[in-house]
């Protein structure tokens, strides 16, 4: 399995283009996700870019932490896998807690970035997200994983996608049946660094031309709080709100994601 050393961690990455291109594109994970949540947009854009997914550390096929963390740390860890790739610069697409990391990277390596993608994201960790977030993991530590998923999955999904016909069933499977299901320890851990991302009042230092892709029904990052005000702060950016999809916009509109993704890095 291909890993590169980082540190003392060995982190996983998966190469989803077969041909080489001189453009490419890193797709950076959220919360408790490992590199197959971009899947479909990644194999969809190989046929332009050479893709690259890759489990943040604690999760999938990469190392768990010895200790405590921060977003910077795991913005580091994607400088690294670039590094060991010999990637001098690439588009850099991040969902939900992937997108807090590559704002990091974009703002402290700015030369590393040539075109920036913030889905779902956000740029603080609020009082009430932050209470949500370390209540979700007390959960994740006392309920069996179904149990779980089935109180989180409303926070993620659109109501719209709830009416969709074994939608949501499909994904829960697919989601139990994960053979790389995150422990429990490693999953506070990436909530801790979560909710401690801090990036308002920062932003203005990205360089980078930046899309900010959001979900209209997004409740866990709302776009009224957060990509619209994103958006006004990042100097070259531009806001594409989805409709009738919510924080798990990636799978409720794979083909729309995809497009728009597409479209901004192709430059159309």
């Amino acid at each position: 399995m291909p890993h590169i050393r980082v540190g003392e961690l060995s982190l996983f990455y998966q190469k989803y283009s077969s041909r080489h291109s001189q453009e490419s594109v890193l797709f950076l994970p959220g919360l408790g996700m490992d590199h197959t949540v971009w899947g479909y947009q990644a194999r969809r854009l190989s046929d332009k870019f050479s893709c690259i997914g890759i489990d943040n550390r604690d999760v999938g096929k990469s190392d768990c932490a010895p200790a405590a963390y921060t977003i910077m740390d795991m913005a580091g860890d994607a400088v690294g896998i670039m590094d060991g790739l010999g990637i001098a610069s690439a588009h850099v697409v991040g969902w939900s807690m992937g997108s807090a990391i590559a704002q990091e990277v974009a703002i402290n390596w700015p030369e590393r970035v040539n075109k920036l993608c913030l889905v779902a994201s956000y740029h603080y960790g609020d009082p009430r997200g932050t209470e949500r977030h370390e209540t979700f993991a007390k959960l994740r530590e006392a309920l069996d994983l179904e149990t779980y998923l089935k109180i989180v999955y409303p926070w993620s999904f659109s109501y719209q996608s709830y009416q969709k016909p074994g939608f949501i069933d499909g994904m829960r499977k697919r989601a139990l049946e994960n053979p790389s299901t995150q422990p429990k320890a490693a999953y506070e851990r990436q909530v801790a660094a979560t909710v401690n991302h801090h990036t308002r009042g920062r932003l203005s230092a990205i360089k980078a031309e930046t899309l900010v892709l959001v979900g209209e029904e997004d409740i866990l990052t709302p776009p009224v709080r957060f990509a619209r005000a994103m958006a006004e702060e990042i100097p070259r950016s531009k806001l594409v709100i989805i409709p009738e999809v919510g924080h798990s916009l990636l799978a409720e509109a794979p083909d729309a994601v995809s497009e728009a993704l597409e479209g901004f890095l192709s430059g159309s």
